[in-house]
């Protein structure tokens, strides 16, 4: 059977993600335009490649040179005596062309182009060089990496082929972190030279540029399957494809693989920023946090959180402790003979989340024998100064809290001393034979040779202060309650009838209407199962009369008219209808308020005062598509924010989660002698409206159900008061 278009797609995807190992790894390396000047860019190709070791052939090519390094230089790409796997080219923009066709005839599989001059300037030339760079070079099987980049450094295999000028670093380690940048500046400058400076590295540093073919999402899919990453790290300005990007994370998060991700653009000013640098809109922070929290991602505030907290993952998934909780956080004890530090961590640690047991008399012994008195001991513990001296006391104390079966963290802060070897050590020692996880938190310095190295080298993370051990901790905790929990796996979604639904919504459409009015929102929300009051639409006084008879005072009247999607803000709205007189002259009034074009019409509704309130909603984020948000209704949701975020389709127990992440969720469960809502009810509603939105988010751009309404006598089941359906433009 002929595979669809996504299944060839996505084989494309596959394929080429896996050939990516190999291109950054090549076998021999020609550097178009190779200069003897060290400020220039294709000055810098060649030594950076030979003072980090690589292995492989190079070959510089200048036609106005005969050596270069101490190797041949040739006068055209056509003159190199082999076949050559990857080309650098950093030259003028307008000279790409002969280039690429002279790569296909030396079968080359990867184009570094470092050159700026192309669709980032955002000229009708530059887009069209760019795109005519791409058709070429996938004519002839070869892969781009930029342009306008600087380059990769894969230190697995020493093949540092970028003139960033951390490269000048000496001596650069192999680590476990892939970081793959659209930013080369943040990338391979300020990121990669502040982690060498605290000692951690990484598998590959990988700068995309204009993401002309090689992207970002492709570079981090080829991090979840090499086996020298353990932690996946992306700076991003915006997500272009957010189903790739979803798969991405739900591919490293199977595999055990943390992402980390550092994003620009989520302020206002940002967001202009990125838009202006990449071509591409980016979304609502909120929208993109959310998408975060879900797949358990950490998402890093500034450079330092973002390496430093990707480094902490890499260690201890090298050191098999990453999937050994559940809720790593929940269980945290922390001691310094500094209590000022002890309630800087405490503070930082209670806002972030983190959970402190108290010590029980069994470890309170304990402690006592290792520091040499009683005392009234708390977690975290402040030793006090009585320890100065006696670094001995560090690793018996955090072996006495690790065997209080509730603790699964712990944290020593470490000030200033002379030396810190003999606790070092320890901590190292203590970390390669206990199952729980040590993280250090060292506040300052000693004056001992080497001593760093000592947890460098080490499965230890270090942090430099407690809100940044804090931090790192919630974000260990986020990934561990998402990817280490029994459910982790996708759960069953409801079934949904949604022929007629679509029928209306299509019909709505082929008229060209794009905002609907309550009544056929309701009606197309009532098509899927979602109770929704009694009402009719009517055209005369003597018509609302009669309705309103059969509804039963008291009523609700309402005007509807396109124009006026918010009822309530132009006076359309009445309520507490209670006799005919009221209503003949509250009718009289709407029309008055109707513009007189026709489209007006006039609602009769059955009264449902509610006990609870909610709002329910679908709004299409510009990066995410159509995004799910359930809240308290009412002042919660306009002043004090509390609502939960989730993509569509979801089943019921992702549903109760959201319900759950709602700071008012005691007022659904009956707190101060409010009607409890029907939470299993609610939460089946809110899973069986996702599938909707997802079925049909071609068509709907947004929907506002405000109230979600539980009234009495409903046994708490929810009903949708009011509604507002907005259609996708053609």
């Amino acid at each position: 059977m002929k595979p669809s278009l996504k299944q060839a797609t996505n084989s494309r995807e596959s394929s080429a993600t896996s050939d990516l190992g190999a291109l950054f790894a090549p076998r021999s390396v020609a550097v178009i335009g190779a200069s003897a000047e060290p400020a220039r860019f294709t000055g810098r190709i060649i030594p950076t490649l030979q003072r980090h070791g690589y292995r492989g052939a190079i070959y510089p090519v200048n036609p106005k040179r005969s050596e270069l390094n101490g190797l041949p230089c040739y006068q055209s790409l056509a003159d190199v005596p082999a076949d050559i796997d990857c080309v650098v080219y950093g030259i003028g923009a307008g000279h790409i062309l002969p280039v690429v066709d002279a790569c296909a005839a030396k079968g080359v599989r990867l184009l570094v182009v470092a050159s700026a001059g192309f669709a980032e300037n955002g000229t009708a030339e530059g887009k069209a060089l760019q795109q005519e760079l791409v058709h070429r070079a996938r004519a002839h099987g070869i892969r781009v990496l930029g342009p306008n980049g600087i380059g990769f450094g894969n230190f697995v295999d020493r093949a540092i082929i970028s003139a960033a000028a951390v490269m000048a670093w000496p001596d650069v380690p192999r680590g476990g972190i892939g970081l793959v940048s659209q930013s080369g500046g943040l990338g391979l400058a300020t990121i990669a030279y502040c982690a060498f400076e605290e000692g951690i590295h990484f598998s590959h540093l990988i700068s995309t540029g204009n993401e002309a073919d090689i992207d970002t999402i492709e570079v981090a899919e080829f991090f979840v399957d090499d086996d020298a990453t353990d932690v996946i790290a992306i700076t991003l300005e915006a997500v272009r494809q957010p189903d790739r990007f979803i798969r991405l994370l739900r591919r490293a998060g199977a595999v055990g693989k943390p992402v980390v991700v550092l994003k620009s653009g989520r302020s206002d000013l940002g967001k202009v920023m990125a838009a202006s640098h990449t071509g591409a809109m980016a979304g609502q922070s909120a929208v993109f946090e959310m998408v975060c929290r879900e797949y358990g991602v950490t998402m890093a505030e500034d450079v330092d959180d973002f390496y430093q907290i990707a480094a902490m993952f890499g260690k201890l998934r090298a050191s098999g402790k990453l999937a050994a909780f559940t809720a790593p956080g929940e269980g945290c004890a922390a001691l310094s003979l500094s209590g000022g530090h002890v309630g800087l961590f405490a503070d930082h640690g209670s806002l972030a989340g983190l959970r402190f047991p108290a010590l029980r008399g069994e470890t309170t012994r304990s402690l006592a024998d290792c520091l040499g008195f009683d005392g009234h001991f708390q977690n975290p513990l402040d030793t006090t100064a009585r320890v100065i001296g006696n670094n001995a006391f560090w690793g018996k104390c955090v072996r006495a809290l690790m065997d209080q079966d509730d603790i699964q963290v712990v944290v020593p802060i470490i000030t200033v001393a002379p030396s810190y070897a003999e606790a070092l050590e320890d901590f190292v020692r203590i970390a390669g034979e206990r199952r729980e996880i040590l993280l250090v938190v060292w506040a300052g310095g000693s004056f001992g040779e080497g001593e760093k190295e000592i947890v460098r080298r080490s499965d230890v993370p270090v942090f430099r202060t407690p809100a940044r051990a804090a931090e790192a901790l919630r974000a260990l905790q986020r990934y561990c309650a998402r990817w280490n929990r029994p459910d982790a796996t996708p759960e069953t979604l409801p079934v949904l009838d949604n022929d007629a639904a679509r029928s209306l919504l299509a019909q709505a459409r082929a008229e060209g209407r794009t905002t609907l009015l309550e009544h056929e929102s309701k009606r197309i929300l009532a098509a899927i199962g979602m109770p929704t009051p009694r009402d009719a639409v009517v055209s005369s006084i003597s018509e609302a009369e009669a309705a309103a008879e059969a509804l039963g005072y008291p009523v609700a009247v309402k005007g509807e008219h396109p124009e006026f999607p918010h009822k309530s803000d132009v006076g359309l709205v009445a309520l507490g209808i209670a006799d005919a007189t009221m209503l003949r002259a509250t009718v009289a009034d709407m029309h008055a308020r109707l513009p007189e074009d026709g489209r007006g019409q006039i609602l009769i509704q059955e009264m449902r005062p509610p006990t609870q309130e909610l709002i329910l909603g679908v709004n299409t984020d510009p990066e995410f598509g159509p995004v799910v948000m359930v809240g308290l209704g009412g002042v919660f949701v306009e002043v004090m924010q509390d609502f939960a975020m989730r993509l569509p389709p979801f089943g019921v127990t992702e549903a109760k989660r959201m319900l759950g992440e709602l700071r008012g969720i005691s007022l659904l469960q009956g707190a101060r002698g409010t009607q409890p809502v029907d939470l299993d009810s609610l939460a089946d509603l809110v899973a069986r409206f996702s599938v909707f939105a997802d079925h049909n988010r071609d068509m709907i751009a947004e929907i506002d159900i405000n109230p979600l309404a539980v009234v009495a006598g409903d046994a708490g089941c929810p009903f949708a008061l009011d509604a507002l359906i907005v259609l996708q433009d053609d």
